[in-house]
C-alpha cells in the first residue's frame, strides 16, 4: 500500500475552512498534518495549529503546502516551501508580478518540486462538459465565448484584503474568467483590450470590467464582470457559440419552471430545470439538452478534483495541471487587462505569453 502524502495548510481563514479543508478531506491519499495561522483558535481544528511556518517546519515535514493567505504573501511563502522540499498548492493569483512568477518557476525547477495554482473553475463538472463538447458533431467548432458576472457588492464581500485593493475585480475574480477562456479555446490569445470604467467612484476599485480577448481565426472572447449592479446576483453565466450549437453554463443553484410556446410549430411546452449549484446545457434553437450539473459543495468538489490530479501526478512523475509554468500566462492576461485599461482601452498584443499556441488542458 502506498503511503499517504502529508499536507499542511498555511492560512486558516474562510477560504481554507470552506474550500481547502473540505477538499483535502475528500482525498484519501492525503494526511493533514497541521495548519499555520497566527490568530486562529487551535481548539477549532482537529489538527495541530502552529503560529508560524518556523514552528510548522520544526514539528513536521509536509510533502505539500497549501497556501491560502492574502496574495501579497504568496511569493515568499511559496519560495520558503520549495526551499524546504515541499510541493505547493497555491490560491490565485499565485504571485503579483511576472518577475515573481518567473522566479517561482525557476525555483521549482531547481528544487524538483511543483507549484500548482488553484484554478478550480476548470474542474467544475459543467465547465469540463462544455470543454468536452467543443469539436463534437453536435457542437462543432468554437467561435465565440461570452462570460458574464453580476455580483451584488456588500460590506461583507469587501472585508479584508479584497476591499482594500483598488485592483479588485479582475485581480480577484478575473483570473478565473481569463483562465477559462484559455481552457475553452485550447490556445493562447493574440491580443487583449479592456476598459474598467469607474463612473461612481473615480480612483476606487475596478467594479466594472469589460475585457476582450482575440484568438486565432478571428475568434473572440468577451468578459463582462459587473459589480456596479444593484440588481440580482448572478455569479457566473457563460455562453460558448459553436458552428452547430451553443453551450450555456450557469453557476448558482436553481429550480426553474418554464412555460412557453415554441416558434414555428407554435407548440406549448413546460420545462423543469433543477441544478443544486451549477448546470450546463447544449442548445440548438429552442431545443436544449442537459450536459452536466455540479454538487452543492461546488468549490470543495472542484478543488478536490484538481488537488487529486496533483497528487496523481506526484505519484507518477508527471506534470500536474494548472502548474505555475502554465498559469503564468493567466497572470499575464490579468496584468495586461489592467495595462490596457490604464491606456484607455488600447488593444495590446500578447507577445509575453509563452508558448504561443496550444495551452495545457486541465
Amino acid at each position: 500500500m502506498t503511503a499517504r502524502l502529508n499536507i499542511a495548510v498555511i492560512g486558516l481563514g474562510a477560504a481554507a475552512r470552506n474550500i481547502h479543508l473540505p477538499a483535502i478531506r475528500k482525498i484519501g491519499d492525503l494526511n493533514l498534518v497541521g495548519g499555520v495561522d497566527p490568530v486562529a483558535d487551535p481548539e477549532a481544528f482537529p489538527f495541530p495549529v502552529f503560529r508560524s511556518t518556523a514552528d510548522l517546519w520544526s514539528a513536521t515535514k509536509p510533502d505539500i503546502i497549501a497556501i491560502v493567505t492574502p496574495p501579497d504573501s504568496h511569493y515568499a511563502l511559496t519560495l520558503e516551501a520549495l526551499d524546504r522540499g515541499a510541493h505547493v498548492f497555491c490560491e490565485k493569483p499565485f504571485v503579483l508580478t511576472m518577475d515573481e512568477g518567473r522566479t517561482v518557476i525557476a525555483r521549482a525547477r531547481e528544487t524538483g518540486r511543483h507549484v500548482v495554482v488553484n484554478n478550480e473553475f476548470r474542474f467544475m463538472n459543467v465547465h469540463e462538459a462544455a470543454r468536452k463538447a467543443i469539436g463534437s458533431q453536435d457542437f462543432g467548432d468554437l467561435l465565440f465565448v461570452s462570460i458574464n458576472q453580476t455580483f451584488f457588492v456588500t460590506e461583507a464581500t469587501e472585508e479584508g484584503w479584497r476591499g482594500a485593493s483598488k485592483r479588485r475585480t479582475c485581480f480577484e475574480f478575473g483570473t478565473h474568467a481569463l483562465d477559462l477562456c484559455r481552457y475553452f479555446f485550447g490556445e493562447e490569445p493574440w491580443a487583449i483590450s479592456a476598459r474598467m470604467p469607474k463612473p461612481d467612484r473615480p480612483g476606487g476599485p475596478d467594479y466594472l470590467n469589460l475585457i476582450q480577448l482575440e484568438f486565432s481565426g478571428d475568434r473572440v472572447a468577451h468578459i463582462t464582470l459587473d459589480r456596479l449592479s444593484r440588481g440580482p446576483h448572478r455569479y457566473l453565466d457563460i455562453r460558448l457559440d459553436g458552428t452547430q450549437a451553443c453551450v450555456e453554463t450557469r453557476l448558482g443553484g436553481q429550480a426553474q419552471l418554464t412555460f412557453g410556446i415554441r416558434g414555428g410549430a407554435r407548440k406549448p411546452f413546460v420545462q423543469l430545470d433543477l441544478a443544486p449549484s451549477a448546470s450546463a446545457h447544449l442548445l440548438t434553437g429552442n431545443r436544449r439538452r442537459k450536459l452536466a450539473t455540479d454538487p452543492g459543495d461546488l468549490f470543495p468538489h472542484s478543488t478536490a478534483k484538481l488537488l487529486g490530479r496533483m497528487v496523481e501526478a506526484l505519484r507518477t512523475g508527471g506534470t500536474p495541471p494548472c502548474d505555475a509554468a502554465d498559469n503564468i500566462n493567466t497572470l499575464a492576461l490579468m496584468l495586461a487587462a489592467y495595462d490596457s485599461s490604464d491606456a484607455g482601452g488600447a488593444r495590446l498584443p500578447l507577445d509575453v505569453l509563452t508558448p504561443r499556441g496550444k495551452a495545457k488542458q486541465g
